[in-house]
């Protein structure tokens, strides 16, 4: 789980911890991640989408809260031709 306090949101820190677990996956050869995020989730969509992750499927009622999610994928390696590649520039 990744969550940034209110008051220090809109600093890029929450960019900044994502990219930095991506660099640290690529150097342990990992070649996708892949993670859920709920679909009313704005912000945080928008921020996986902005690094190139893309939509993999809905997923309903995954949490307890009975609020779907969204499976985003980030292909590092040998991306299919469909799918946005993440080369570590921002």
């Amino acid at each position: 789980m990744l969550a940034v306090d209110e008051n220090c949101r809109r600093l890029r820190i929450g960019t900044r911890l994502v990219v930095q677990a991506i660099e640290n996956m690529q150097k342990s050869g990992c070649d996708e991640v892949v993670l859920e995020t709920e679909v009313t989730n704005l912000n945080a969509l928008r921020l996986y989408q902005n690094l190139g992750f893309v939509r993999e499927k809905r997923l309903f009622r995954y949490y307890l809260n009975g609020v779907d999610a969204f499976r985003l994928k980030l292909f590092l390696a040998h991306p299919p031709d469909s799918y946005y590649f993440y080369d570590g520039a921002l």
